[in-house]
């Protein structure tokens, strides 16, 4: 499942911010200008219904990578 939910989380993240993101790239808030407030509520939001997870505000807070994206939902699938 670690490779699939890494694919599936890299095109959400891509959709969502518009930039092409390889599962094997682990970009950040700080290296994609487009991560800001706003689309960072809307790559949660996708992730929750694609995955059926809820993240809690401190997990949403802390999210700063794809990486950290992949292990928090990881964690909850």
């Amino acid at each position: 499942m670690t490779d699939e939910l890494r694919i599936q989380t890299a095109s959400v993240l891509s959709e969502v911010l518009k930039v092409p993101v390889l599962p094997d790239d682990n970009p950040t808030r700080e290296q994609l200008a487009n991560w800001d407030s706003l689309n960072h509520m809307e790559l949660i939001l996708r992730l929750e219904e694609h995955f059926q997870v809820r993240f809690n505000g401190k997990e949403v807070a802390e999210i700063q990578s794809l990486d950290d994206l992949i292990h928090i939902i990881g964690v909850k699938l």
